[in-house]
Order: structure tokens, then C-alpha cells, then sequence
């Protein structure tokens, strides 16, 4: 048993009830856009919007060659068509989901050296030849767009122009990522001055400053912005690779407090979208799979409740390519369900924050550092009031404290439900290896896997609005009161 540390909290309304962002329930990526096409991913999409109210869908590679917008004929004439782009929006759009629509990669034949590949899929990550021809790329799919879903629709969606400019995933330099910005801008701009596009998606959260100080120089449009965080965002990991230095809480909090201050200084109530984040980059990193993880997916949604404006999560499944195609139970994949349709502790975080209510109510005797919180809100058609704890063991913890928390809810009655997320309830990564880390599952092995991710409830008795609850470290807890 580890030691214990201890808190004293306080919930209640602050002065005047402000509103839950929600961030949580905004939205997931997916890797590669035709892995859509996929039934078994589509199903995970569907899990996503029914059951964690996420709205918005993101992937890489919505121009790339395997989409075929861009050909030649037998003749060498060039050739624009959009019917596979189609196919795979509407898949997407099937499941119930809008797109947070990435403009990548560069089309081989609009590319300076098309030999220039990342990943599994050889995305291509050239700048073009003629910024103008990526500009009129832009304008004609847009175009097209508007055209078969309607300006109401596409007003509803978000454009994004590329991934991660700042490291490998494009060679050019910083002005030729503003010069593609800018073009790509200005172009949907010319199809509906109403629909949304933003960046620059950088890696690190870096360049947002720079980005908006050159956006505001040029009068280039500009509605939101969109950057990323790791918790191990010191040097860039090669897609193959799950070697990396994690970093604590701490770190996610620091940046996403510089963006915020970066946005505000700027470019006052611009929205700020982390358009990717999880434990880590590795790409194949155990932390993905652990129990912990729901803890530090806790502790990140809070802090982008307060500091951001929506979250995409990197990556709603494990069915994935990027750095190939992987189907083992649990292999460090970065997504919320396993390849057999098994939510992770990472999942279960998401579904605790979705139940929380719509109005946000103030905490105080919180711990200073982020790895160890809480979050109440109230729900006023209900009548009740939900916190959620989490207790994250970080990289130097060890095994980490268990925290014990005395709160006083003002006003609440009666008994409390306690929903928690712990090794073998609500994280069946843990159970995985009990029985011995299979590669291949029988049906009643996942079915043994199905239950252990399925969360612990009890039930806590107050008195006078005073609840205990002991979160052993690396848990998440949802506690539910009237």
C-alpha cells in the first residue's frame, strides 16, 4: 500500500454559474482518410458519437494520391475528380460525425519532389511547385464541396491546412507553410466567406504566435486555432517507433496556457482547438494502454476546459496505419478501443466526462500540481451535482500516491454513487496480461476482457453534503450526488 495524500475540497457555485465547455464531447482523429472505408472503424465512430458525444472527425491525408483527386489520363491530361474524396466523407458522415477537414497531403503531381513520403501511407510532404495551383486545388474542392452538401452544412464543418508543419510532415519551410495557409485560405474564403478555416496545426504547440502575428500582417483570414501536445513533445519520433521520454501533467498545462495567453494577446476570442494530444507520441508506448492513461486524459480535458476550446484525440482506434497495420489485443496503440472493439481506460475517461452536467462549479483545497483534480459541474434539469477525480502517476512518480479526498458539496443530500476507472474495472489492459498477453483472443477471453473494462460502481454514504473517496493512484473517479 502506498502512502496517502490528503485533501480537503469545497464545491460549490461560484459567483454567477458559467457554462461546461464540454471539450471532451467535440471530437477524435483517425489516421488515414480511407481507412474510413473500413466497417469495423465506422463502428468505433458510431461508439464515439453515441456514447462519448464526440461530434467531430479528423484524419490525415484528405488529398493525398490514394484519394485520387488529382490524375493523368492515358494522354498526360490532368484531371481533377472528387468522387473518392465522397466516398470517404461520406462514410464519416454516416456515422454521425462532421468533419475537422485536414488539408493534406500534397498531390504528386502538384509537388516540388513527390519523393518526399512519411508514414505507412507515403504521405507526401513537399511544398508545391506553384502555390497558386495549391490555392486553385483548394478553391475547386471547396467548390465541390459546397456543391454536394450545401453551404449550411460546410458552414457547420471546420478546414484545417496540414498537419504539423514544424516537423517532418512537411519539408518546407515556415513562410512556405504561411504561403500554403494563405493560399488555401483565401480560396475556400472566395467559395463562402462564412465557412471556417484554420491552423497551423503545428506540432509542440509552436509557431501560434508567429502564425497569427503573419495572418494579421497579410489580412490572411484566420478562424481558430489549432495545435498539438504530447506529454513527450521533446524530438520528434519516426511513426515506428515507441521510445520515448514521457513528461508529467505539468508540462501539457504550461503550453496550453502559453497558447491561450499567445491567442489573447493577438487575436482576442479566437477559438483554440488541441487538435491532437494523449500520453505520448510513441506510437506503440504501453502508457496508451494502462490504466493511468484515464488519469492523465482526465487531467488533460480539464485543463483544456479551461484553457482551449475543444479536443481532438489522438486517435479514436487502434485500428490504424500509420506505422502499419497492427492487430494484437493491446499493443500500445494510441486509440480509445482496441482492434476488438474493447474500450480502454482512456475511453472511460471520455464516458465519465460525458455524464458530467452543463454548468461548472467552483473547487477549492485542490492540490497546486494538475496530476492530482477535480472537476464539478451541476446539472440543473437533474437536480444533481458530479465531480470527477483523477490521480495521475507521473513519469517520476514511482508507484505513485494513493489521494484521499474529504468534500463538501453544498447542498447535497442523501447518498452519492461512485463510478471509478481501475486496473480490471474499466481497464482490461491489465487483465490482458493476467491472463497471460494473448495475440490472438478466443470469444471468452474477450469476453473476460469486455467485463474488466467495464467500470466499478459503489455507493458512498454523506452526511451533511460530506463524501470520502480514496483514489489509488493511476484511477479516475465520476462521483454523482443529488
Amino acid at each position: 500500500m502506498t502512502d496517502s495524500f490528503y485533501s480537503d475540497l469545497r464545491i460549490a457555485p461560484a459567483n454567477g454559474l458559467s457554462p461546461l465547455k464540454r471539450v471532451w464531447e467535440f471530437g477524435f482523429n483517425t489516421d488515414h482518410a480511407p481507412m474510413v472505408m473500413r466497417s469495423d472503424l465506422r463502428e468505433h465512430m458510431k461508439m464515439a458519437r453515441e456514447q462519448l458525444g464526440m461530434r467531430y472527425w479528423r484524419c490525415h491525408g484528405t488529398l493525398s494520391d490514394d484519394v485520387s483527386i488529382l490524375i493523368e489520363d492515358l494522354q498526360g491530361r490532368r484531371r481533377t475528380t472528387f468522387s473518392g474524396l465522397k466516398r470517404i466523407l461520406d462514410a464519416a458522415l454516416s456515422t454521425g460525425v462532421k468533419p475537422f477537414m485536414e488539408l493534406s497531403f500534397m498531390p504528386s503531381l502538384l509537388a516540388r519532389d513527390p519523393s518526399q513520403t512519411i508514414t505507412h501511407y507515403r504521405g507526401i510532404t513537399s511544398p508545391p511547385r506553384d502555390f497558386a495551383e495549391w490555392g486553385a486545388l483548394i478553391g475547386n474542392t471547396a467548390r465541390f464541396l459546397a456543391e454536394t452538401y450545401g453551404a449550411a452544412e460546410l458552414r457547420s464543418w471546420y478546414f484545417e491546412v496540414w498537419n504539423e508543419p514544424n516537423i517532418p510532415f512537411w519539408l518546407g519551410t515556415q513562410a512556405e507553410y504561411f504561403e500554403l495557409y494563405r493560399q488555401a485560405a483565401l480560396a475556400i474564403k472566395q467559395v463562402d466567406s462564412r465557412l471556417r478555416v484554420g491552423g497551423p496545426a503545428t506540432a509542440r504547440a509552436a509557431w501560434v504566435r508567429e502564425f497569427l502575428d503573419y495572418c494579421r500582417a497579410t489580412n490572411t483570414p484566420v478562424d481558430f486555432v489549432s495545435t498539438h501536445i504530447y506529454p513527450s513533445d521533446i524530438d520528434f519520433v519516426d511513426s515506428d517507433r515507441g521510445d520515448v521520454k514521457l513528461l508529467g501533467v505539468d508540462f501539457v498545462y504550461e503550453h496550453l496556457r502559453r497558447v491561450q495567453c499567445e491567442v489573447a494577446e493577438t487575436t482576442p476570442g479566437l477559438p483554440v482547438f488541441w487538435g491532437e494530444w494523449n500520453s505520448s507520441a510513441g506510437p506503440f508506448a504501453a502508457n496508451h494502454d494502462e490504466a493511468n492513461n484515464a488519469a492523465l486524459v482526465a487531467a488533460a480535458l480539464a485543463g483544456i476546459e479551461e484553457y482551449g476550446d475543444g479536443s481532438l484525440y489522438w486517435n479514436l482506434s487502434d485500428i490504424y496505419e500509420e506505422g502499419g497495420h497492427h492487430f494484437a489485443p493491446f499493443h500500445g496503440g494510441y486509440g480509445l478501443f482496441t482492434v476488438d472493439d474493447i474500450p480502454k481506460s482512456a475511453a472511460r475517461a471520455f464516458e465519465l466526462f460525458h455524464q458530467l452536467g452543463d454548468w461548472k462549479l467552483d473547487v477549492s483545497g485542490l492540490p497546486p500540481s494538475p496530476a492530482r483534480g477535480a472537476l464539478a459541474s451541476l446539472d440543473s434539469a437533474k437536480r444533481g451535482c458530479s465531480v470527477a477525480l483523477w490521480n495521475h502517476i507521473g513519469p517520476t512518480d514511482g508507484a505513485g500516491q494513493a489521494w484521499t479526498v474529504d468534500m463538501e458539496i453544498a447542498g447535497a443530500k442523501g447518498e452519492a454513487d461512485l463510478i471509478a476507472v481501475a486496473p480490471g474495472a474499466g481497464s482490461a489492459y491489465e487483465s490482458w496480461l493476467a491472463m497471460g498477453a494473448p495475440d490472438t483472443l478466443t470469444p471468452a477471453q474477450r469476453s473476460q476482457l469486455l467485463a474488466a473494462s467495464v467500470p466499478g460502481r459503489t455507493v458512498l454514504c454523506g452526511e451533511g453534503g460530506r463524501f470520502r473517496v480514496v483514489l489509488e493512484p493511476g484511477t479516475v473517479a465520476l462521483l454523482q450526488v443529488d
